[in-house]
């Protein structure tokens, strides 16, 4: 599958949610407050003056005792969830007197989150980042652009900016801004040929049969959706790698580098192996830690981990986005040099919760009004 292929989102409203913005491509518009429709009732997304999906406005002055920067994609900024119900507005609530701004924005890649911290953390107060790496960004990072849908559902492309290694592999270079302006291709994208052909057919095809059939396939296969890892010297892992040091650099207060797994590694159905090396070989060039919240998943039985997710939709639910904003917040709070309101540990209340789910989002979510936010590689069931 080539780089294109990877970037076609699934129909998609993005224009409707989105706007254009020349350093990062695109942020969310700002004030939105909009029902989503969603696979499992609807979900809330307002917006600040900003144009990120954070219940507070980004002030200079904290408004807390403290406050805590959140800076992520479509797992962060809460695809499939309403706002107050993520992981981030989770830890608030676990953390004494303590705001948090959530910067997550959907669909970026590590690079785009690095220029937001770069844009705003600057002019504001706080006291500690944490910078939640989805570990599919690795494949984002090196993109230059996106293919998403237009408010027809008609294919657009939309700009990204990007940064590459410099010769000697020792610095960065960012490119792409200004970001172009989103648009129509004059042409569709060449067809696939001889293998490739045939693993998009396959995928097709193991898509239909619905997504019970392609968990099996894929625990099956041992499918590894991110190779990328498997080699410190991979070009996506030394720019993911670059990034992340550069980032970390920058930041005057404590900080943590949350990883984040698609559900392949949560459900067991892909090694993870390679992924936590690469990481914790990275926690050892840095003055910063590593948190795998795979291990805060992985401690609850396989039935409970299956409903992380939604069926058809592989962002988190609302049960997940508990489990993990009680985690960070054990993490966290050393940071700030408070304690965390509750322990988050195996018998966490939001496991409790797991089989009412569903229902929970439908009869606090329920809504038909908005335009769905866009989704991910539907090939590889990631996210945005």
């Amino acid at each position: 599958m080539n780089a294109r292929t990877q970037a076609t989102e699934a129909p998609g409203l993005h224009r409707r949610l989105m706007q254009y913005d020349p350093v990062l491509g695109y942020r969310f518009a700002p004030g939105l407050k909009l029902r989503i429709p969603h696979e499992g009732g609807g979900y809330l997304v307002k917006t600040n003056r900003d144009g990120f999906r954070c219940e507070h406005q980004v002030t200079p002055r904290k408004n807390r005792a403290h406050r805590i920067l959140v800076f992520g994609d479509s797992y962060t900024a809460g695809d499939g969830v309403s706002n107050g119900k993520r992981y981030a507005d989770v830890l608030e609530e676990q953390l004494p007197d303590t705001e948090v701004l959530n910067f997550g924005l959907s669909g970026s890649g590590t690079d785009q989150q690095y220029l937001i911290f770069q844009q705003y953390a600057g002019k504001i107060e706080y006291d500690a980042v944490v910078i939640s790496v989805l570990v599919e960004n690795i494949q984002r990072n090196v993109l230059k652009e996106r293919g998403w849908a237009d408010r027809a559902g008609e294919a657009i492309r939309v700009p990204k900016p990007w940064f590459e290694l410099s010769a000697g592999g020792d610095g960065l270079t960012l490119t792409g801004q200004p970001v172009a302006q989103p648009y129509k291709p004059d042409q569709p994208d060449a067809p696939q040929r001889g293998i490739a052909s045939l693993r998009s057919s396959l995928r097709k095809m193991v898509n239909k049969m619905g997504p019970d059939f392609k968990d099996l396939c894929q625990r099956l296969t041992k499918f590894q959706p991110l190779p990328e890892y498997g080699s410190a010297s991979n070009d996506g892992w030394k720019l993911m790698q670059a990034i992340l040091q550069k980032w970390v650099s920058e930041i005057p207060v404590p900080a943590v580098i949350a990883v984040m797994p698609v559900y392949q590694y949560v459900e067991e159905t892909a090694s993870y192996k390679d992924i936590r090396q690469r990481f914790d070989e990275l926690a050892q060039s840095i003055d910063v830690p590593v948190h795998h919240v795979l291990d805060d998943m992985l401690r609850h039985p396989a039935g409970t981990r299956r409903q992380l997710r939604f069926r058809m939709d592989c962002h988190f639910t609302p049960v997940a986005h508990k489990l993990i904003g009680q985690a960070l917040a054990n993490v966290v709070a050393p940071l700030l040099k408070v304690d965390a309101t509750r322990d988050a540990n195996p018998a966490s209340p939001a496991v409790q919760e797991t089989g009412d789910a569903r229902q929970a989002t439908r009869t606090d979510d329920i809504g038909n009004e908005g335009m769905a936010a866009v989704r991910a590689s539907p090939s590889k069931g990631l996210s945005t």
